[in-house]
């Protein structure tokens, strides 16, 4: 007795939370959405599967314990890579024109109201809030309360209070994107 499998294609199953696909998938946001036609694969080592796949189907309703929707995607395999039972990640592919990001890690939450520590010319910091539209990862889109040219305090905000005068150092726009990996 033996079994035999065609691994050409593989599928892929997850899960997405009732909040990320209310954000991201149902709720209208000008049109943009994120495509379920090139959902990219990072294998378990970290490394980016070479082929994308895309979204066949998800269920109808979302499970009761968890709060999630299940998917499936299918990936082409020429070259038999990918084996039952592998894990990995899923990478939905979103864009945003003109899109101001704020890490997560960045913000601080008083009462239901979203803030952040900006930097003012003499390197005093100063509370503001913003309202976010959505979250992408690690990441808050913000929707009005904040402009790309201002510096927030990305790192140790448990450590000040508003008024305080810091010595920043600096960390590029990269450096921040790949540590919450939305970067490879």
């Amino acid at each position: 007795m033996t079994t035999i499998s065609d691994i050409e294609t593989v599928n892929a199953y997850f899960n997405v939370s009732e909040v990320e696909y209310l954000e991201n998938f149902r709720r209208g946001r000008g049109g943009d959405t994120p495509s379920l036609e090139k959902i990219e694969l990072i294998l378990a080592d970290g490394e980016l599967y070479p082929l994308t796949g895309r979204v066949e189907t998800m269920e109808s309703e979302f499970e009761v314990g968890t709060g999630a929707i299940a998917m499936r995607a299918k990936f082409p395999n020429p070259q038999h890579m990918l084996k039952h039972g592998s894990t990995g990640k899923i990478r939905i592919m979103d864009s945003r024109a003109n899109a101001l990001l704020i890490p997560q890690k960045s913000t601080i939450e008083i009462q239901d109201k979203n803030y952040v520590y900006l930097l003012d010319n003499n390197q005093t910091v100063v509370l503001k809030s913003f309202v976010p539209i959505s979250r992408i990862g690690e990441y808050y889109v913000v929707g009005k309360g904040l402009e790309g040219s201002e510096k927030i305090v990305y790192e140790g905000i448990q450590n000040i209070r508003e008024g305080m005068v810091i010595k920043p150092k600096l960390v590029s726009r990269e450096e921040v994107l790949k540590e919450n990996a939305l970067i490879y």
